[in-house]
Formats: structure tokens, sequence, C-alpha cells
């Protein structure tokens, strides 16, 4: 029995291992479409920019065009006419002074289109560098994405060899199973911790702030919301059927819901995240408290975007589809129990 929990245990820590691996693979891809979003809006703040400089530099160059004309039409003599047509001293000052403006404006003219220059240049540099952080964006894409199919195909063929294997597939069975007893053994804890809270006296306050939050959620009838709007086709419904690994049938707990890599997953209902995180078979999963015995599973997720003890709300995006833990392709595994007991889920969405 011993050399066959120590038989279990390594494999669960080589699935961990590539869960581990796939999840820092798509955490990269996510971070360089994050990338190419913001260097695509940088482009287009840049040409944005680049065309409002033009339009600057043509209308400032207009005007020069136009003083230049009126300058050679007039001959340099004009100024002096101006000058000498002064009727006294004060006006003859103040015909001084409308010059130096005019030739101000000029110098100013000439800057300002000289400035435009250069800030034109500056644009058409600034378009450059991130057209061509574009190209080693995409690059780095094709690449990283390349090499999350290699991992997928790897982890399947890993499966698919321990599948093949007698021994191995006694131990999938008896991870299967170890499983299945953690699952339970999740829920019946968030009944047995909703109890306690309610019997400490230290913290009646918060237990009946948190009651009173559950009768609220007591009030949606038990009707959920569908946890991936964007994918409705389900790989495979509640109850009997046959495993893919483990080539037998089994009860299946709930339902799976194909979908990418990487698909938004929203809460079903409101209530408290009891459990975030790694789960062996079951991979990345979320539970999710409801309230008046109902709780929620979501498994095989790519990533968890909640934390245990977070408060959620009906729709709030609580995880991403993936393939990690007992799983050969991406799919979300979604469960609905009722003091523990799983439900078929399709009886408790709107029809």
């Amino acid at each position: 029995m011993g050399n066959t929990r120590h038989e279990m245990s390594q494999v669960m820590l080589e699935m961990q291992e590539l869960d581990r691996q796939l999840a820092e693979t798509a955490e990269a891809l996510e971070g360089i479409e994050l990338s190419l979003l913001d260097t695509q809006i940088r482009i287009a703040d840049a040409e944005d920019a680049l065309q409002a400089a033009r339009d600057d530099y043509d209308l400032q160059f207009e005007t020069l065009r136009a003083r230049v004309r009126v300058m050679h039409e007039e001959g340099s003599l004009a100024m002096l006419d101006v000058l000498f047509q002064a009727e006294n001293i004060r006006d003859f000052f103040a015909r001084w002074e409308f010059i130096r403006v005019a030739a101000q404006f000029d110098r100013d003219l000439l800057d300002g289109i000289q400035e435009t220059e250069h800030l034109i240049e500056s644009h058409l540099e600034d378009l450059a560098r991130w057209r061509m952080m574009v190209e080693t964006l995409l690059f780095q894409y094709s690449r990283t994405h390349e090499n999350l199919e290699f991992l997928m195909h790897e982890r399947t063929a890993w499966f698919e060899q321990l599948a093949d294997d007698e021994t191995a597939l006694e131990e999938l069975l008896a991870i299967a199973e170890y499983e299945e007893r953690m699952a339970a053994a999740s829920f019946e804890q968030i009944q047995t911790q909703l109890r306690r809270e309610e019997d400490e006296l230290a913290r009646a306050r918060a237990a009946a702030a948190h009651n009173e939050r559950l009768a609220q959620l007591n009030n949606f009838g038990g009707q959920f919301m569908w946890p991936i709007p964007s994918h409705s086709r389900i790989s495979s419904q509640f109850g009997m059927r046959h495993h893919p690994i483990l080539r037998q049938n089994r009860h299946h707990s709930g339902i799976d819901v194909g979908a990418p890599t990487g698909t938004r997953l929203y809460a079903a209902a409101d209530g408290y995240v009891r459990f975030a995180g790694w789960s062996g078979g079951y991979g990345n999963t979320v539970i999710i408290d409801h309230g008046g015995g109902f709780s929620t599973l979501y498994a095989h997720n790519s990533r968890n975007r909640v934390a245990s003890g977070q408060f959620v709300t009906r729709g709030q995006h609580i995880a991403d589809v993936g393939s990690t833990g007992m799983s050969t392709g991406p799919h979300l595994h979604f469960e609905i129990r009722i003091n523990n007991r799983a439900v078929d889920p399709m009886n408790y969405f709107p029809r």
C-alpha cells in the first residue's frame, strides 16, 4: 500500500508539473497579447499625432508663403514708408511697434515650422519603433503558441502512455477515486465551516452579516447563470459515461463544456469562494458557496482569477478555460451540489 501511495504521489507530481508548464506558457501568451494590444494603441496614437503635425505644418507653410508674397509685392521700402507717414512722434512709435510685432510674428512662424518638422521626424521614429515592436511580438506570440500546442500534445501523449500501462492505469484510478473523496470532503468542510462560524460567539457580528448575505443569496431560487456564455456545446453530460482517460464506465458528477483555452468563466451566482487552487485530477479548481446548501465547482481551469474567502457576484470573471488535471483537452467541468450531493446542472438553468 505504501508503494502504491508513493507511485500515486509520483504521478500526481508529474501531472502538476505539466499543468505548471501549461499555466506559465498560457500566462506568457496572455502577456504577449496585452503587449500587442498596447503597441497597436501606441501606433494608432502616433499616426494621429503625425497627421495632426502634418496638418499644422501645411497651415504654417501656407501662412509663410502668403507673408513672403506680401513682402515681395510691397518691397523692402514699404516698411520705411509706413514709418515716414507718421503724423507725430506718438504715431511714429505706434507704427514702429506694429513693424516690430510683424517681424516677431515672422520669426515665430519660422521657428514654429522648424519645431513642427522635428515633431514629424519624432513621430515617424516612434512609428518605426512601434511597428518593429509589433513584428517582434508577433514572432514571440507564434513561438509561444507553438510551445503551448507542443505542451498540450506532450500532455495528451503522457495520459495515453499511462492509460496503456496496466499498473499506471491503476494509479490513475486511485487518483480519480482519491480526488472524488477529496472533493466530497471539501464540500463537507464548507458546511462544517459555516456551522463553526455561526457557533463562534467572538465572531457573532461577522456571522450575522454573513448569514444576512446568504439569506439574500437564497432568494435566487436555485436558478444559475450559464458559466460560459460564449460556448454552449456540452461534450459530456451528467451521469454514467465512458471515461476518456480511465477507459471504463464511471459516474460523471457534472457537465463538460468544450471551449478554447483562455475562454473566460463566470460565477453562476453570488457567493463566497471556498476553494481556489490546484486539486489533482480536477486541476485548477474554484468552488463557490451560494448559501442554502448550494455550491458550484469549476475545474480544469488554465488560471484561477479569484482567491479563497473572496465574495463574488453573479457574472464575475472567476477563471479561464484550460486542460489542467486529468483532462485531454480544454473544457469547463461544471458541477452543482446541494448539501454536498451532485445534481444534474441542466435542471438549474433558466429554460
